[in-house]
């Protein structure tokens, strides 16, 4: 009995110390379906380059092999990359729920004390009515253009929760 004891009170000291092991906030490359892809069933990506991002807002690109949730984005204080040529960069996201305490967790535990790179859940996508309706009239759009997401909120830097556009 003792030892069942002990055994616990070690598992229970260990799983209360440990912290999620996530790429959250993790560079990464964005992308988009490659031409062509998706004939099968088999989704390819290619990335997108620095010169195809135009203006100031947040960016999120689905399929993004970088990450494990395959979600990359790009906030608008994320810095540009000097050369037009180059795949644009990003960090690894995923999908959240803001009422979720710490549901964003950053890989670098020293992030989270940095205001520039803690990450928060917020929206980054459309406001969830018009994201649900979309996905709901045309799935293969819902899944084209926002990687299936049913909702809008994804773990980002900047902004506060329900920041969406």
């Amino acid at each position: 009995m003792m030892r069942g004891t002990l055994f616990l009170l070690v598992v229970t000291t260990v799983l209360v110390g440990c912290r999620e092991v996530t790429d959250l906030g993790v560079e990464c490359t964005l992308v988009k379906r490659a031409p062509g892809s998706g004939d099968g069933g088999t989704f390819a990506s290619t990335p997108i380059f620095e010169k195809d991002i135009k203006g100031s807002k947040d960016f999120i690109s689905f399929g993004s092999a970088e990450c494990e949730d395959r979600a990359c984005v790009r906030d608008i204080n994320f810095p540009r990359g000097l050369d037009e040529n180059l795949p644009a960069k990003g960090y690894c996201s995923r999908v959240c729920l803001p009422s979720t305490p710490n549901a964003c967790p950053p890989a670098e535990a020293k992030d989270q004390d940095d205001p520039a790179r803690s990450l928060s859940c917020r929206a980054l996508l459309l406001d969830q009515a018009t994201l649900a309706a979309i996905c709901m009239e045309s799935p293969a759009d819902c899944q084209r253009f926002f990687g299936g997401a049913q909702t809008p909120y994804f773990c980002a830097r900047g902004g506060s929760v329900d920041a969406g556009m």
